[in-house]
């Protein structure tokens, strides 16, 4: 795409720090209809160590912007400003605003990089065990000799990036809008309050230093236990799927005699028994409408086995190149919270069967990454303030990576936010699209964690009496 001039917005800038704008080609393949786009490099010294980042601001072509918004994206480890970002979600939630977008700190293009290469060990089935570990701790070796440290590259850090970089746009006032692992940074600039500070939208909230195994464990039953009653319970699956099963986990026990056999990169073979199928369905909370998606892969295994299998092949092959890429910068943000006590919690009974020698392979990665670093300090701390802008939370609550525990956590931090639990729903609410399903509730859930966004920013809009039912939370 031709890269545009910044609408305004300065493609030159300089500060005491050194911090710099470089105008420089945009990296997306397709003009947009609704934006102009342009796209520059950003660098600034942190510490003597130099970080670099590319940036893109998305103008509105059809009408006038009415204000700034900065995407802080989740992962982490996804980078908008590249050939395949991802921001339609955007253009729809902001269609009236610039929309800065930038790769956070460590993640594709930027300057300094955590990286570990794994080799083809990532794409075997037992990926975790003793041979990864050791590549791990050559890894985390290197790190300690000859750097960059991981310590910089937390949540905090990438707020601090946040914080330079705006005024460096020459950006006065701006709103923050955070995903996932993107609300941490999120949430530590809504406690700075900066002066720039103008809004804080937060979706699937995950809380700096907050410890969560056993809250992400009950989600888990939380989503399966969702799938169960709507299959077997609310008889929504088809009569094939539930046969002689009374329960999801008995229909999941089958696959314990004949596993499904997955077949990824490089002709690896991954073979999922009853709790690795049950594992598997509960990862597609990750998906906004993943109640909706799990129901039709229990249906599909059912009556298109080889379909079924071909699509659980490219979704987890997906998320696999995503950790190879991004495993390091993963490890840095989810071992934060690592407890030696966490590996008794992840052997004790679910309602559902889980794979616990996977769960505790991923905390061994946990442990060996953690070592004696320091620990962030814990954001929830301290007498709860009036959050400083206006403030809107959105959860799902059948999400299994950040459960509705941890925002409503935030209540321990913060008065006055406005927050909405749709119950039906999973991961990353505001960014699901509005399809045919088979459910309504859904589909009215999914369109309202849209409408509660646009009313959010435009109090003038009148309120949808089918959206203002999934309000909770204090409120000042």
């Amino acid at each position: 795409m031709r890269t545009l001039l910044l609408a305004g917005l300065l493609i030159w800038a300089g500060d005491a720090n050194g911090a710099t704008l470089e105008d420089q080609p945009c990296p997306y393949s397709d003009e947009l209809s609704t934006h102009a786009v342009a796209c520059s490099r950003f660098t600034r010294k942190d510490d003597g160590v130099t970080i670099a980042f590319d940036v893109a601001i998305l103008t509105p072509k059809q009408r006038k912007s009415v204000g700034n918004v900065v995407y802080i994206p989740g992962g982490p480890g996804e980078a908008p400003v590249a050939e395949d970002g991802l921001f339609d979600a955007l253009l729809t939630s902001f269609p009236n605003r610039t929309i800065i977008l930038f790769n956070p700190r460590g993640t594709q293009g930027t300057k300094p990089r955590l990286q570990c290469d794994f080799g083809t060990l990532i794409w075997k089935d037992d990926f975790g065990g003793e041979k990864s570990q050791e590549v791990l701790r050559k890894c985390i070796n290197r790190f300690k000799s000859d750097g960059p440290d991981p310590m910089r590259f937390t949540s905090l850090e990438v707020a601090k990036d946040v914080d330079a970089l705006l005024p460096a746009l020459g950006i006065v006032r701006a709103g923050l809008y955070g995903i996932s692992y993107g609300t941490e940074a999120s949430l530590h600039l809504l406690a700075q309050a900066p002066p720039w500070l103008d809004f804080v939208i937060l979706d699937s909230v995950s809380v700096p230093g907050l410890s969560g195994i056993e809250d992400e464990i009950m989600a888990r039953d939380r989503f399966l236990e969702a799938l169960d009653t709507r299959c077997f319970k609310q008889r929504h699956c088809l009569d094939i799927v539930r046969g002689d099963a009374e329960t999801l986990s008995d229909w999941a026990a089958r696959f314990d005699k004949e596993p499904i056999a997955l077949f990824m990169r490089n002709g690896e073979e991954w073979t999922l028994t009853g709790a690795d199928t049950l594992d598997y369905l509960a990862q597609l909370g990750s998906y906004p409408d993943g109640l909706n998606l799990a129901q039709t892969t229990v249906q599909t295994l059912e009556t298109s086995r080889l379909r079924a299998m071909g699509w659980m092949s490219s979704d987890l092959s997906a998320n696999m190149e995503f950790a190879e890429e991004n495993l390091p910068l993963m490890l840095q943000a989810y071992a934060d919270t690592f407890d030696p006590r966490d590996f008794e919690t992840v052997t004790m009974p679910t309602r559902y069967p889980r794979n616990g020698d996977n769960a505790k392979k991923e905390l061994e990665f946990h442990r060996l990454w953690r070592a004696d670093r320091p620990r962030e300090d814990v954001f929830l701390d301290g007498d709860a303030t009036k959050a400083p802008v206006p403030t809107l939370i959105l959860s799902g609550g059948l999400d299994p990576f950040t459960p509705v525990e941890w925002a409503e956590a935030l209540d321990t931090r913060f008065s006055g936010l406005k927050r909405y639990v749709f119950p039906l729903l999973g991961h990353a609410v505001s960014t699901g699209s509005v399809t045919l399903t088979d459910n309504d509730e859904i589909a009215v859930q999914l369109r309202c964690a849209r409408k509660v966004v646009h009313a959010f920013l435009d109090p003038m809009l009148t309120k949808d009496q089918d959206c203002t039912g999934y309000k909770t939370g204090k409120m000042e």
